[in-house]
């Protein structure tokens, strides 16, 4: 099988040749395991470890920094402050094993009060970004399951307005809650829209990335996520299902209590499967909402990875691949990110056990 049908026969729920391989590294992470193996080029490291996901993306246009969170840095503030498209603060926190993003300072958003303040915001738009080079990167991708991905909502709004605040927003003002999730969401529908037009119909699958609950539980109370989330995710569901692409849901933390509300609107893939979240065993997961969802994640980068043995790898990831994997319905991936903090044999009997080596 290519990757591509391996892919796509996993999420249509039937038994592929092997379970597929979705990594994602932390790239001081990767670049350890590049010199540990003796490999130079990415691309050879990719063919190393299995990798069966893809991803393609519009290209930012005119980008002020390599370094970004999770949308392109649009500028330096005069504090060395990264800005992103929204405007949303960060910095780079360095750590014993690598750097990552903070949000730094005040949310910009934090003193709107009315609707018409939202109107007057610098909102970003799609001409932003070149659509025109996804055609050729999708090429170069043929046989693989290539994919892209818009923000969510929840999360972009607690970035602009403060965490607190927006939740608060969402019980006491929903009015003003509501616009601000508009004024989101006709963005992110615009760059999907275009994104998947540019595609022609080979994108495998499109992922709407929200983290809306912690490893105890949801952010917000399942009703008011029912009420003010919910119905907005639809409509990315259903224009990503209108271009023939399965969607797939990120969310960090226990989303238990909304999974099947998230099978109702049309989520065919669910990520990342974080164990030691509550609710979150993939075990269970698979047993109880197996035949209609996708699990892609599961293997813990808490302390599985960082603190098992190799043999406590390669005894778990085998499981996982033969038991949440069995009749499709799984990609072997990590709980999130890979991160800098585990040891390289521990990498290494991850893949040879995904791979079934």
């Amino acid at each position: 099988m290519t990757s591509r049908e391996r892919v796509l026969t996993a999420v249509s729920h039937t038994q592929p040749d092997r379970t597929p391989i979705g990594l994602r590294f932390a790239p001081e992470l990767l670049a350890r395991i590049k010199a540990h193996v003796g490999i130079s080029r990415d691309a050879d490291l990719w063919d190393w470890v299995g990798q069966d996901l893809v991803t393609v993306r519009p290209t930012f246009r005119q980008p002020a920094a390599d370094q970004y969170y999770a949308d392109p840095t649009m500028a330096i503030s005069p504090e060395g402050w990264y800005l992103d498209i929204y405007g949303v603060p960060f910095r780079p926190v360095a750590t014993d094993h690598q750097v990552y993003m903070e949000l730094v300072g005040h949310p910009p958003l934090a003193a709107a009060r009315t609707t018409a303040d939202l109107a007057r915001y610098p909102w970003p738009t799609p001409d932003l970004w070149d659509f025109s080079t996804i055609p050729p990167a999708l090429a170069l991708h043929g046989d693989k399951a290539t994919w892209a991905r818009s923000r969510g909502l929840l999360e972009i709004a607690g970035f602009l307005r403060g965490q607190e605040a927006v939740l608060m927003d969402l019980a006491l003002d929903p009015t003003f809650a509501g616009a601000l999730l508009d004024h989101i969401q006709e963005g992110l529908l615009a760059l999907t829209r275009l994104t998947l037009d540019a595609g022609g119909g080979q994108y495998l699958f499109y992922e709407y990335n929200d983290d809306v609950a912690t490893q105890r539980g949801l952010l917000l109370s399942p009703t008011l996520w029912r009420r003010e989330v919910k119905p907005r995710m639809a409509r990315f569901c259903a224009l990503i299902h209108r271009y023939g692409a399965k969607v797939r849901y990120h969310s960090c933390g226990s989303v238990y209590p909304i999974i099947p509300d998230l099978i109702e609107i049309g989520v065919d893939i669910l990520n990342p499967v974080q164990p030691l979240a509550q609710g979150m065993d993939p075990f269970e997961l698979k047993a109880e909402f197996g035949r209609d969802l996708c699990l892609d994640g599961g293997v813990d980068i808490q302390h599985l990875l960082p603190r098992g043995t190799p043999k406590d790898v390669s005894a778990t990831v085998r499981r996982l691949c033969d038991v949440v994997g069995h009749d499709g319905g799984y990609i072997c991936a990590g709980s999130h990110t890979l991160q800098a903090d585990i040891p390289v044999d521990n990498m290494i009997a991850l893949v040879e056990a995904a791979q079934g080596r």
